[in-house]
C-alpha cells in the first residue's frame, strides 16, 4: 500500500504553523469543572484550542504502540501467549488512536474527581471545517474508535475488522476458555513460532522453493498478520508525521520526539531483528526530516 488517499485528505499543511503542546487533552480538560466542560458541548471551537493537543498525543501514542509491539514479542518468546495476544492488540489500538488525532478525532476519559463520575467526551472536526466540537460519548469507546478509524482510513481497516479486533481482545483478557490453553502443547508451539519469525521483515517469506512458500505463508496467514499488520499501521504513522515534520515550522520537535523513541527501543528487552527493523524507520524518518 501507499500513503494514498488518506494522506492527500490528511493535509500536511495543515498543521505546518502547529505548535505541539506539551500537556495532553486530558490533563487540559481536567483542569477544568464539569461544568465548565459540558458547557463547551456542540459549540463552535477555534482549532488553535485544540490543534497542539492533536499534534502532541499523535507521537505520543506512535511511541506507545512501538513500545507495546516490542513488549507482545517479548511476552510470547517467553511463553505468555494470552497477554501476549492482549498487548498486541493495545499497539494496534495506539497507533490507530494516533492517525485518528490527525483527523482531529480523540475520546477522552475525565476522572471523576470532582465530578461524581468518568465523564467520556469525544472531540471532532465541526462540520465548520476547521473548528472543533465536543459532545459526550455513551457508547464503548473502542468501538467508536475502530468504526471511526474504519470511515477516516478505508483502505487500512473496516468495521468487521474493528469488531475482530476487539472480539480477539476480550476473548484473550477475559475468556477462561482462550487463556486456560496457553500453556498446551500447541500453544507452546505458536509463540514459538511468532517468537523465532520477524514478520516486519519487508522480506519475510523470500524462499527459494514452493514448499518454503507455502509454509512462510501458512505462518503469516495463520498469526503473522498481526504482527506485520500493527507494523505497518506504525510505518504508515510515521510517514504521516513525517511529511507533517518536513513542513512544520517546529520540525525540530517531530525530530526530538522520533530520537526520543530511538532511546526507548535501546532500553527495552526485545528480540533484536524487530527492535533493529522498527529502529530503522524512525531512524530514516529522522533523516527524511532533517534535510
Amino acid at each position: 500500500m501507499h500513503l494514498g488517499e488518506s494522506m492527500i485528505k490528511l493535509s500536511p499543511n495543515y498543521w505546518s504553523g502547529v505548535r505541539p503542546d506539551w500537556m495532553f487533552l486530558k490533563e487540559f480538560l481536567e483542569r477544568r469543572s464539569e461544568l465548565d466542560v459540558t458547557k463547551l458541548f456542540n459549540k463552535e471551537i477555534d482549532r488553535q484550542v485544540f490543534d497542539p493537543f492533536m499534534i502532541q498525543e499523535s507521537a505520543e501514542f506512535l511511541r506507545l504502540s512501538a513500545i507495546n509491539l516490542l513488549a507482545y514479542k517479548k511476552l510470547v518468546c517467553g511463553n505468555y501467549l494470552a497477554w501476549g495476544r492482549v498487548t498486541i492488540y493495545y499497539s494496534q489500538f495506539y497507533v490507530v488512536n494516533c492517525l485518528l488525532r490527525l483527523k482531529k478525532f480523540a475520546l477522552v476519559h475525565l476522572n471523576p474527581i470532582n465530578r461524581g463520575k468518568q465523564l467520556t467526551i469525544r472531540i471532532e472536526e465541526s462540520s465548520n471545517k476547521p473548528n472543533y466540537k465536543i459532545q459526550k460519548c455513551n457508547t464503548s469507546g473502542h468501538q467508536i474508535i475502530w468504526k471511526t478509524f474504519a470511515r477516516f482510513y478505508p483502505e487500512l481497516s473496516s468495521e468487521d475488522m474493528g469488531k475482530f479486533s476487539i472480539r480477539e481482545r476480550i476473548d484473550w483478557n477475559y475468556d477462561l476458555f482462550y487463556a486456560s490453553q496457553s500453556t498446551d502443547k500447541y500453544s507452546l508451539k505458536q509463540v514459538q513460532d511468532r517468537c523465532n519469525n520477524n514478520f516486519l521483515d519487508p522480506n519475510y517469506g523470500t524462499s527459494s522453493t514452493a514448499e518454503e512458500g507455502e509454509y512462510y505463508g501458512d505462518m503469516m496467514a495463520n498469526f503473522g498478520y498481526e504482527e506485520a499488520g500493527t507494523g505497518y499501521y506504525q510505518k504508515y504513522a510515521i510517514d504521516c508525521l513525517s511529511e507533517i515534520g518536513k513542513l512544520s515550522k517546529y520540525n525540530e520537535w517531530y525530530t526530538s520526539r522520533f530520537i526520543d523513541i530511538l532511546k526507548d527501543l535501546k532500553v527495552l528487552r526485545s528480540p533484536e531483528e524487530m527492535k533493529k527493523e522498527i529502529a530503522k524507520w524512525f531512524t530514516e524518518t529522522v533523516e527524511k526530516i532533517s534535510r
